[in-house]
């Protein structure tokens, strides 16, 4: 990343952005920022060729909210829901590098990592059409999940598990466990806050972009994926404030997670073929309705292009005020 390269996104969003945050000064919000070094923070976690918005727009705000968490003195978890391959990873560990630097306790965990162990996630999986081993509403220990969030938002320190998606010839499997001490955690996932179809939509909708169309299959398995999906509420209940990269064109999601196969494949030497990557993008475009993305709970809303290009940013209405920057207060 060249942290000083033109931005794409209008600098009235970033304005509107740090205003929700409670800062009506960008140029000094950015001056204190390059004071403490900004450019020069985990710089080598970003992926190669991410626009400078990322640093300025996304991770620098991002820091900014969670500093603001920690000082009330309590524990707060911010989600963060993007497709995958889009580069929520990689901010993911910027974040954490870049609070390790600045002394600020903050953890980002996936979702994924609460995946349910290799016999119980090949049984959950068993019979989806897109054959894919995990990803899906259902594939994630939720008890586990909300006893792990439950003990830290007591203070404890919990152990939360690892997963580790090249194991098992690419299928994933569990690898151990890392202690949670930080004040701040970062919940991150393809389908964070996404909600089932309200009453009376067809089982159908946002289905529009498939090509092919839905099969019958698909269909009939849509109905088990809103049945899992409802099962996720308590831990979307849970989330102090919710920020999301959404994608202008759903279909993105083939390319990004190509690319993030690519490079698994060059890190651990694992991937899945090109029957499972198939399965697996469909998978992502089919199961879940496009329109359960459109996160009517999210406080911040960054749309990003095919090229991972951050153009808009959108602040839920009732969120435009440094009042509501938590949902908590």
């Amino acid at each position: 990343m060249d942290p000083e390269a033109p931005r794409d996104l209008p600098q009235a969003d970033l304005i509107a952005l740090l205003e929700h945050l409670g800062d009506v000064d960008p140029q000094g919000w950015e001056k204190r920022w390059r004071n403490r070094s900004a450019t020069d923070l985990a710089s080598d976690a970003w992926a190669r060729g991410a626009s400078a918005d990322w640093l300025w727009a996304l991770g620098l705000p991002l820091l900014t909210l969670a500093e603001q968490l920690e000082n009330r003195g309590t524990r707060h978890l911010i989600g963060l829901s993007a497709l995958p391959g889009c580069g929520k990873s990689s901010l993911g560990r910027w974040l954490e590098g870049a609070a390790s630097q600045l002394g600020l306790s903050l953890q980002v965990v996936s979702i994924d990592d609460f995946y349910l162990d290799a016999a119980g996630l090949d049984l959950a999986m068993q019979g989806n059409p897109w054959g894919v081993p995990r990803a899906l509403p259902g594939s994630h220990d939720l008890p586990l999940l909300l006893d792990r969030l439950s003990a830290w938002r007591q203070g404890e320190q919990p152990n939360l598990p690892m997963f580790d998606k090249a194991l098992r010839k690419g299928r994933g499997d569990r690898c151990g466990w890392r202690p949670c001490p930080a004040r701040i955690l970062l919940l991150e996932g393809w389908f964070v806050g996404c909600e089932p179809l309200a009453a009376g939509q067809p089982i159908s909708a946002g289905s529009e972009h498939l090509l092919p169309p839905l099969s019958a299959e698909e269909l009939r398995y849509r109905h088990i994926v809103q049945d899992q999906l409802r099962t996720y509420a308590p831990v979307w209940s849970s989330l102090d404030a919710l920020w999301q990269l959404q994608a202008l064109d759903f279909t993105s999601s083939r390319l990004w997670k190509q690319d993030q196969e690519a490079t698994m494949k060059q890190t651990s030497g694992v991937s899945l073929d090109r029957r499972e990557l198939e399965g697996f993008t469909r998978m992502i475009m089919a199961a879940i309705p496009a329109v359960s993305f459109q996160l009517p709970s999210a406080d911040v809303v960054f749309e990003i292009d095919v090229e991972r290009r951050l153009r808009r940013i959108r602040i839920r209405p009732d969120q435009l005020s440094s009042s509501s920057v938590s949902r908590t207060g």
